[in-house]
């Protein structure tokens, strides 16, 4: 198997949700994206470390750049909230695009984002909500939800995000039959003074609790706001890694579904060489 010695790469970061990025003009997709070699390139032991591998490809034919998102289990994605985020300042650090504005193109639809003190990328309009979903409640959960965020999640509300016995708890409900037959990424909520909210997620295609999950802020924010619990369009979520996310959610009055806004990191740790795998 080629080992990809030599190929460059960068280690970046989106509140703690880490990635492996490839940038497409280097190297071909087909040669570090198939399951055996995502699998070893995020592995944290033997390998980079991450929870996903990103190829970056610019679109000849308009400008657009592709996101190209593999799960640590080697499993596609069409799309990673914080991915997403890291994507748009790659890209624009890389001149695929313009820090101004840019579209980057998923298997979620086209993102349209933008590279400021921090990127933010607008998703496409969210119609699918369930504010209630028949789920039996664990102690301490209050109410179950599920949207889909370019990909579908459960929400949990909760006493304390903090004291769910995540790995246990996690999943039976990520692979719970309502969710549909891929099953779904599943976020518990709760309430931190000041308005904040604090979540945790475990995340399908890690099979475990990453430090934060962008498109399941998204979805959170959602049925926080469905529920009545939110005080207007923004709702700002404290990740596992201590970082905010902040979702702006718009109605139109001319338009179907929510559109929400993710503001948050994006940020390059480190770059090297592939020395082996």
């Amino acid at each position: 198997m080629d080992n990809l010695k030599g190929v460059p790469f960068a280690k970046m970061t989106g509140s703690g949700n880490d990635f492996v990025f490839f940038d497409g003009r280097e190297v071909s997709l087909e040669r570090v994206t198939s399951p055996e070699m995502v699998k070893r390139i995020c592995h944290r032991n033997n390998g980079i470390g991450a929870d996903g591998v990103v190829v970056l490809e610019p679109q000849s034919d308009d400008g657009a750049v592709r996101i190209h998102y593999f799960n640590s289990d080697g499993s596609p994605a069409d799309l990673c909230g914080n991915a997403t985020l890291c994507s748009t300042a790659l890209a624009a650090e890389l001149g695929m695009a313009s820090a101004a504005g840019m579209r980057l193109v998923t298997g979620a639809g086209v993102i349209t984002s933008r590279f400021g003190a921090l990127p933010e990328i607008d998703f496409q309009p969210v119609m699918e909500v369930a504010p209630a979903i028949p789920i039996e409640l664990a102690p301490g959960e209050q109410r179950i939800g599920f949207a889909v965020a370019g990909i579908p999640h459960l929400v949990v509300l909760c006493e304390s995000a903090d004291a769910v016995a995540l790995t246990q708890r996690g999943p039976g409900l990520r692979w719970h039959p309502l969710t549909g037959g891929k099953g779904a990424n599943v976020n518990w909520v709760s309430p931190l003074p000041g308005g904040l909210w604090r979540y945790r997620t475990f995340e399908r295609g890690v099979e475990g609790e990453t430090l934060a999950c962008g498109t399941g802020a998204v979805a959170t924010a959602i049925l926080l706001a469905e529920w009545g619990l939110t005080g207007g369009e923004m709702v700002t979520i404290r990740t596992s890694s201590g970082r905010d996310l902040r979702i702006s959610l718009r109605r139109p009055a001319d338009a179907e579904g929510c559109y929400p806004t993710l503001c948050g990191e994006g940020r390059v740790v480190f770059r090297g060489t592939i020395e082996s795998l």
